[in-house]
């Protein structure tokens, strides 16, 4: 976290492997859906389907490269990402990752992902070859909760530092398009308002 010269505090989540904000949440991520699978005793392989802009797709990537039991499937806008992303996603080492351009924009790619996941038909014959879907997009709660940990870790630095005081409320501002994380601010909201 650093401050600028008008007093305002950033939050610095670009220091993960792909300079993303979403690197702490999608690097733990794997280690939370290995756990539960095991803890649930799944036995299927998960196929994670992804759409990206660019950020999503490479964090995930770097984050599943070779974990056992996972497949990795992302799909992006054909000319929709940065050149450094799209470098980033295709040298991606991994034996268990994929990378799909797709004609349109990131919601045309959203749209793909979300049809694949509510084709019953089609999950019911991967489920019978063991083989389950999930996302490592923000509808995951798993790459969600890790995201609250930010709220709630500047807060602490800001107390830490003097410039606030425990119960103080303050406000985030995020950039737009970043849904997920205004959720995980929501939910670090809540957790906090609650107790």
């Amino acid at each position: 976290m650093t401050e600028n010269k008008a007093g305002n505090d950033y939050m610095e989540l670009f220091h993960g492997p792909t300079l993303a904000f979403k690197d702490l949440a999608l690097q733990l991520l794997p280690q939370l859906m290995t756990k539960a699978v095991k803890i649930q005793q799944v036995d299927n392989q998960i196929m994670i389907l992804t759409a990206t802009s660019g950020d999503t797709g490479t964090a995930s990537m770097r984050g599943f490269s070779d974990v056992a039991g996972t497949q990795v499937i992302v799909f992006y806008p054909e000319g929709g990402v940065s050149p450094v992303q799209l470098k980033q996603m295709l040298s991606q080492q991994g034996s268990n990752l994929q990378v799909i351009a797709v004609k349109g924009n990131f919601d045309q790619a959203q749209s793909m992902v979300k049809e694949i996941f509510n084709d019953q038909s089609f999950n019911q014959q991967l489920h019978e070859q063991g083989t389950q879907f999930s996302s490592a997009n923000s509808m995951n709660i798993g790459r969600l909760i890790p995201q609250v940990a930010y709220y709630f870790y500047t807060y602490a630095q800001m107390v830490k530092r003097d410039e606030i005081e425990s119960g103080t409320s303050i406000n985030f501002a995020v950039p737009t398009g970043n849904f997920g994380d205004i959720l995980a601010g929501y939910y670090a909201k809540k957790i906090r308002t609650t107790n």
